[in-house]
């Protein structure tokens, strides 16, 4: 009878550590979706693409030539006002260019383009231009970031989150139903925890090193490049707070929760 009862509690414990690992793989594969389903949704999406042409087009050189000569055209004339030389095919009402200072119209220049790339892809970029940057160049490199950045890919991450969470779910009842009364807290927790807290430091190291990068680098696109991976750095960073600040409430509540269970036995 003795060694059915260790053999059923070597079993149990078995069964608990498999589901905890199971737990934390899931977690962990279901913070890396849901940062990226974070950063292609149509808001953060949109606000890095204005980012990335600011330095693919480098506009402000750009505005600096053009702007004085467009808002000549705009008071010259009622209808839509085009920027035949900016490489984003975007054009904007009379008023919309009279109404703003070059600041303002920085901003909804990008703005505006951003959307039409978020909504048509880095494509546009090629309208009428003949691309001669490198495979491996900064440029490219971001041309091919930004076909992520689009609801397509956004709707992929999503559901994928979503999967990965029922996965999460299921692995989380079947722990908690093998486990032994508060050790449940416990074991769902630690399972949260070991897979948000390595997410969390490694996505803050990421941010950092890019920071430290960006204050070191000497020319205005790679700094630019740099900062746009802080931005984007930052939803993981937020992920993994929450989720590590929860696995913690776990933690202290089962701990507190068995202490006070084991107290009252004796």
């Amino acid at each position: 009878m003795f060694d059915a009862q260790r053999r059923s509690g070597y079993s149990s414990s078995r069964r608990t550590r498999t589901l905890g690992i199971l737990l934390a793989c899931a977690v962990g594969l279901m913070l890396s979706s849901l940062a990226l389903s974070n950063v292609t949704e149509e808001g953060p999406a949109t606000r890095s693409i204005a980012r990335s042409l600011a330095i693919l087009t480098e506009v402000d050189a750009f505005l600096d030539a053009e702007y004085a000569e467009l808002r000549e055209r705009a008071s010259a004339m009622a209808g839509e006002v085009t920027l035949a030389d900016f490489p984003v095919a975007v054009s904007f009402t009379a008023e919309e260019v009279l109404a703003t200072d070059q600041a303002g119209f920085r901003e909804l220049l990008l703005s505006r383009s951003a959307q039409r790339v978020y909504d048509d892809g880095a494509s546009v970029l090629r309208e009428g231009r003949k691309d001669q940057t490198g495979l491996f160049s900064t440029e490219n490199v971001l041309r091919r970031g930004l076909e992520l950045l689009r609801p397509t890919p956004h709707r992929v991450f999503f559901g994928l989150t979503v999967a990965l969470a029922i996965i999460a779910l299921v692995l989380a009842l079947g722990l908690g139903l093998v486990a032994s009364a508060y050790g449940r807290l416990l074991a769902i927790g630690l399972s949260i925890f070991l897979a948000a807290a390595p997410s969390l430091a490694l996505a803050f190291g990421v941010r950092f090193a890019l920071r430290v990068a960006a204050d070191g680098a000497d020319d205005y696109l790679s700094q630019e490049f740099l900062q746009l991976g802080q931005e984007l750095a930052w939803a993981p960073v937020r992920n993994g707070i929450i989720f590590s600040a929860g696995a913690a409430v776990l933690l202290g509540a089962g701990s507190i929760l068995t202490r006070w269970s084991d107290a009252r036995n004796l």
